[in-house]
């Protein structure tokens, strides 16, 4: 199972994109967010502080998560549409 979350900034409002998250838990980890934005290419990351936070790329804010929703992800196999007849 996977969790699909995005980070928000406080102080700007900007959002860094959601990110899929492999993990049963409620709420991800810093270090499962760390993995999880590390592994996106295309996006803005975020600037992780000395202490682990997460800071807004744009204006070095604090970082927040604003959502979170579990997903189910099944591999792209099983995706295949069934031809109709």
């Amino acid at each position: 199972m996977a969790l699909r979350a995005e980070l928000y900034c406080y102080l700007c409002g900007h959002g860094l994109g959601e990110v899929l998250v492999p993990t049963s838990a409620r709420r991800p980890s810093v270090e499962q967010l760390r993995t999880a934005y590390g592994n996106v290419r295309g996006r803005e990351q975020p600037v992780w502080s000395d202490g682990g936070q997460p800071l807004c790329p744009r204006c070095g804010g604090q970082l927040f998560l604003e959502h979170s929703e579990h997903e189910v992800v099944r591999p792209a196999d099983r995706r295949t549409l069934k031809r109709a007849s």
